[in-house]
């Protein structure tokens, strides 16, 4: 009964599947008055994930991106953007998925639920999109509105032309 026992508490990791992302790109969608949008993009997304017995509900893991990676069509934009984020100080992002929620009235569609640390601050995060195995692989294509004062980052303004508070994460993401 005892080597029984051990086993079957032996095997439990094998039903899960590691997995690293081998691909990603975020890409943050800002609309700024008179200036139309702003179009930050990084293809440094990493992480690892989980997920048991390829069962999309059951995955959890963490994503992250290092924050000065980000680049749009405007370099001096760009360090504008990395001083109001204050790079320095806090140099990535991360988001932890806790639960993911399958919509069925959708194919392939779920709603990712976790936590966003960004600017030291820790917030729920909800992504809606798809996710899929393609070729042997796992495929995220998800979106997420992001405010940025609850992360206490306050949005920069040049005489009347600000930046709007909300932002529009576009998240695409291979894992291997």
């Amino acid at each position: 009964m005892k080597k029984l026992f051990l086993g079957l508490l032996l095997s439990l990791p094998l039903l899960a599947s590691q997995l690293s992302v081998s691909s990603g790109t975020i890409s943050a969608h800002a609309k700024m008055m008179m200036d139309s949008n702003i179009n930050p993009i990084s293809n440094k997304l990493g992480g690892k994930v989980s997920i048991d017995n390829n069962d999309i509900s059951s995955l959890y893991g963490t994503l992250s991106i290092p924050l000065g990676s980000f680049k749009s069509d405007k370099e001096d934009r760009d360090e504008h953007m990395y001083e109001t984020l204050d790079i320095v100080k806090f140099a990535k992002a991360s988001y932890t998925i806790s639960i993911v929620v399958k919509d069925e009235q959708v194919p392939d569609t779920y709603t990712i639920k976790g936590k966003l640390n960004l600017h030291g601050i820790e917030k729920d995060l909800d992504a809606k999109g798809k996710i899929t195995f393609e070729n042997g692989e796992l495929v995220l294509d998800a979106k997420a509105d992001l405010m940025m004062e609850q992360f206490g980052i306050e949005m920069p303004c040049m005489v009347f032309m600000c930046v709007d508070e909300k932002v529009v994460l576009d998240i695409k993401a291979t894992f291997k």
